[in-house]
């Protein structure tokens, strides 16, 4: 009887064993990249904290590049099929901390944790797996992405066109108050009103940059640079204060 315990024992570890393996091979994970399809004005790139060098459309970056933009500039990212678009407004500073694809043998994983610590970013991002985790560092929070068109800025302001946001806004000294932005239609959200209907001019704004989303597994359309970043009537509301000819950070 022990004998026997044993063997089954032996056989049902063999099998684990044998399923993990296959598991393991099935889920294979590698570095993903950000390949630059435009850049307007002049932007750099550092990696790793490497010496800074100009950013020219082809560059791939991997993770820990960071890029940043000078006045009156801008560069496009495409980061895959499943994580889209970034375009990086100007005056700002963006961190590619992570860029990582996992192929689990039923669909792609895409894991994307950004930095924004100062600057605007937009962002055209089809439907990700369940599984997949894109994530954008500000100084006062972090933004969760899933498909969606959008905007966010070092402040906190963002924009959201359609799809999913979940932004965990950190204040000062104070606790961690979680916010959900889902469009249609556009919703904004900012530290001092939270989340309401977004104005017309930004709604413009975001949409002008990407139209409608791209059908992978195709690339984006090339966006051509005509000022895009203006938005008519916004006045001196902090959250468009990144764009061009308007100053600011």
């Amino acid at each position: 009887m022990k004998s026997t315990q044993n063997v089954t024992k032996t056989l049902v570890a063999t099998a684990a064993g044998m399923l993990a393996l296959s598991l393991g091979l099935q889920a294979q994970t590698q570095p993903g990249k950000a390949e630059v399809r435009a850049v307007k004005g002049t932007a750099t790139y550092m990696v790793g904290g490497g010496p800074a060098q100009p950013l020219k459309v082809g560059t791939v970056l991997p993770s820990g590049s960071t890029i940043k933009t000078a006045a009156g500039s801008a560069v496009d990212l495409f980061l895959g099929t499943s994580a889209g678009v970034v375009r990086v407004a100007e005056n700002t500073t963006l961190g590619l901390d992570k860029l990582t694809l996992t192929d689990t043998g039923a669909d792609t994983v895409v894991e994307v944790q950004m930095n924004l610590p100062d600057g605007t970013i937009l962002g055209n991002v089809n439907k990700l797996s369940a599984a997949s985790k894109y994530e954008i560092k500000v100084p006062n929070g972090v933004a969760g992405i899933r498909g969606t068109r959008f905007r966010l800025s070092s402040t906190g302001y963002a924009v959201l066109l359609d799809g999913t946001m979940v932004f965990v806004y950190v204040p000062p000294g104070g606790n961690p108050t979680p916010y959900t932005l889902v469009g249609p239609p556009a919703v904004y959200f900012s530290p001092l009103e939270g989340v309401k209907p977004a104005p017309e001019d930004l709604v413009r704004e975001v949409r002008g940059q990407f139209g409608p989303p791209f059908t992978p597994p195709g690339p984006p359309p090339r966006v051509p640079f005509n000022d895009p970043f203006v938005s008519p009537g916004v006045g001196s509301r902090p959250d468009v204060s990144n764009n061009p000819g308007q100053g600011g950070n």
